[in-house]
């Protein structure tokens, strides 16, 4: 069987990200399950790994899991973090950034990390359905949120939606990547990006490790992935993302590969 958690693997945070899975996989091994002692670091496309038979346990995108993934996999839940930007537990908001306050958005260049992307595209299309705006192609397309953030940084594009807790993150481990930019609105609350497992028999005991994992961590790996808490969100916290793409669809092109 094998682990991952690859949506905010900064090489920054590895050695807490690992720590939390060392957590996470000792209280399975207590509970009887053999759980990988290391994470896997999958290198390529996300989707192919995600949906491998071997898949103990993992961290999705939200979008591609409801779209795509939920007939393949058993959602366990997903963390409360400190910084998203909504009220709720296990919910978040977007980031849009950009260089400085935008005072027209005709003409600009937006960035866009990937085409499945809940937080990069599709929370970016619905934020200008909202506003009642406009964006023309060509968008820049980056393939991650810290190359989104570069590319507005050094003036490639002129916007970006970033997932809230991966700006927090850069924020705190490279400052100099963030300098210079402000963030310029939110997207709409969505929820926070989905645990998942191949394993349904072992949704339970997946959900008790986690919980019991995080009250035994060091404040200091608590405090470094901006982990708060432990929300078990079902399909349908999940299900409003699929519509929101289509509707996003029409500033943004989602799902295009």
């Amino acid at each position: 069987m094998i682990a991952s958690l690859p949506m905010y693997d900064l090489p920054e945070l590895r050695e807490s990200t690992d720590t939390l899975w060392s957590a996470i996989s000792l209280e399975l091994s207590n509970l009887g399950i053999d759980a990988p002692a290391l994470l896997t670091r999958p290198e390529g496309p996300l989707l192919p790994h995600w949906r491998s038979a071997s898949l103990l346990f993992s961290q999705t995108c939200g979008f591609p899991y409801a779209s795509l993934l939920r007939p393949e996999l058993t959602l366990l839940g997903a963390f409360d973090y400190e910084t998203m930007g909504a009220d709720d537990p296990g919910f978040y908001r977007s980031v849009l950034v950009a260089r400085s306050p935008l005072l027209s958005f005709d003409g600009i260049r937006v960035a866009i990390n990937n085409h499945d992307s809940l937080s990069g595209c599709v929370s970016l299309g619905m934020a200008m359905l909202e506003a009642g705006v406009t964006i023309a192609p060509p968008f820049v397309m980056t393939g991650g949120h810290v190359a989104s953030l570069e590319a507005v940084q050094r003036g490639a594009a002129d916007l970006a939606s970033i997932d809230g807790l991966t700006f927090a993150l850069v924020s705190d481990v490279r400052p100099a990547a963030v300098a210079g930019l402000s963030v310029v609105g939110y997207g709409p609350r969505t929820p926070c990006t989905p645990f998942v497992t191949s394993r349904q028999s072992l949704a339970g005991p997946l959900r008790s490790a986690i919980r019991s994992a995080i009250t035994k961590l060091p404040h200091d790996v608590l405090r470094a992935l901006h982990i708060r808490g432990f929300v078990e969100l079902t399909d349908d916290d999940y299900f409003p993302t699929v519509a929101m793409g289509e509707r996003a669809s029409a500033i943004v092109p989602v799902g295009d590969e």
